[in-house]
């Protein structure tokens, strides 16, 4: 584990971690020293190049850097005394892979894609920039400002605004910042960037991206972002109007009326002790100083809690207003598309009308249908069995019929027809035991015989 330079060992925010052979001296030597040509060894000349572009990418990142120069990769990779020779060659390296930009060229056109980057090169770009790139890859004395030109690392600088996206705008969607109170933001969600040019690159990036919108200042000659525009929802208009700005005022007069109460409640509260600590010495008249003094500070306190009671009353009145507006465009739109699906599906009252008419008209008709239907079925079936009923009858050798009617109610029960001869055939066939057959069984069946 080794710390980096004294710039970033006292932010708090830890240390970063080298790899594991950072601390061999022999295998370090070699990483340090200058490239010898790729044709001798591709394969170690690939591994070495690897090595330096994984740890710059490394580095960058965890300290929130996607602007740096030649001199701070030097410093910051410093081994006691000895300095890495060979990080001119993987600068180069990752310029022509289009890995870095030039600081100066990305804020000049951060849209700019890398196709167009040859055509700005020698076309668009002004000739003090040409200058500056010959005179460092030409000069050998100019070698020293050679190494404080800036760069962008293109990954690291999305990788840092993917997570302002995700920690930061996320959480603070249809708000107007101060480039400082964004800062603050970034810093309270634990995002590390290391400087105020680093904050300009990643918010160039995120505008370009059409994720925010910038508004900027010119002061002492410079062009600075002054304020920043998170839109409430992806396709917002992200240009700042008189409106956003007129917010933006209310809101900042708000948290300095705030502070200001926070600030008399102290004094109140200093008077207060006062007071009371120059009664316990019997002085009066001093006692009564502070007393006038707490007061004053109440009526002061007073009139601020008013004006921000009224100035919260419109800060309240303009979201309402902004809401009630989104749900008319919502209601204006829900209209027109019912209007136009009404129409296209033909949906009249006279139209709906005539079809339901002759929706009850098919109705009857398919209920008369089922009706009749229904009649035939039960007439075949009672046909049926009747038929049925005979042709187990003659099967069965019987003379008698028996009438049963199968379309009685449920709860009535079928009649059944039988001669007086059938019934004394039908007790002489029942099998009784000895002495169960008292004399008035017996005497019932003689008189039916002799009937």
């Amino acid at each position: 584990m080794m710390s980096l330079a004294s710039g970033d060992e006292g932010n708090g925010k830890g240390q970063f971690s080298f790899p594991a052979c950072w601390k061999d001296n022999a295998i370090m030597q070699l990483q340090f020293a200058m490239f010898r040509s790729r044709d001798l060894d591709t394969e170690d000349y690939d591994a070495k190049m690897k090595f330096w572009k994984d740890l710059i990418g490394n580095y960058l990142e965890f300290a929130g850097r996607p602007i740096f120069s030649l001199r701070d990769l030097q410093l910051q990779f410093m081994r006691g005394v000895q300095l890495p020779a060979c990080l001119d060659t993987v600068i180069m390296e990752m310029q022509q892979r289009k890995q870095i930009r030039y600081r100066s060229e990305f804020e000049h056109d951060p849209a700019n894609s890398w196709s167009a980057w040859l055509v700005n090169s020698l076309v668009k770009r002004p000739l003090s920039w040409s200058w500056a790139k010959i005179k460092y890859s030409v000069v050998a004395e100019d070698l020293e400002a050679s190494s404080l030109v800036e760069w962008v690392h293109l990954d690291v600088l999305n990788n840092i605004c993917e997570l302002i996206t995700e920690k930061v705008l996320s959480e603070n969607s249809g708000k107007l910042l101060h480039f400082d109170a964004f800062k603050s933001l970034c810093k309270s969600q634990e995002v590390r960037i290391h400087s105020d040019n680093d904050f300009r690159a990643c918010l160039l990036a995120l505008n370009v991206r059409q994720i925010i919108g910038l508004e900027f200042k010119t002061e002492k000659g410079l062009r600075q972002i002054h304020l920043i525009k998170i839109p409430k929802k992806q396709g917002d208009d992200l240009n700042i109007s008189q409106e956003d700005h007129a917010v933006h005022n209310l809101q900042n007069t708000q948290a300095q009326l705030l502070k200001q109460l926070e600030n008399l409640e102290e004094e109140i509260k200093v008077n207060d002790d006062k007071a009371r600590q120059y009664m316990k010495e019997n002085k009066r008249q001093m006692a009564k100083t502070y007393l006038r003094k707490r007061h004053l500070l109440e009526k002061n306190h007073e009139r601020r809690s008013i004006a921000l009671h009224n100035i919260e009353s419109l800060l309240s009145s303009v979201d309402e207003a902004q809401n009630s507006g989104v749900v008319m465009d919502a209601y204006k739109i829900g209209s027109n598309t019912l209007k136009k699906v009404l129409s296209d599906s033909g949906l009249k009252y006279d139209n709906v009308d005539e079809v339901l008419a002759d929706v009850r008209d098919t109705l009857d008709q398919h209920r008369e249908v089922q009706d009749t239907l229904s009649n035939s079925v039960v007439e075949g079936v009672s046909q049926e069995e009747d038929q049925l009923e005979k042709e187990l009858r003659e099967l069965c050798g019987e003379t008698s019929k028996v009438f049963i009617n199968p379309l009685i109610n449920n709860n009535d029960k079928p009649e059944v027809v039988i001669t007086d001869e059938e019934m004394i055939a039908m007790l002489q066939e029942l099998e009784v035991e000895d002495g169960t057959v008292s004399q008035s069984s017996t005497r019932a069946v003689k008189t039916l015989q002799g009937l």
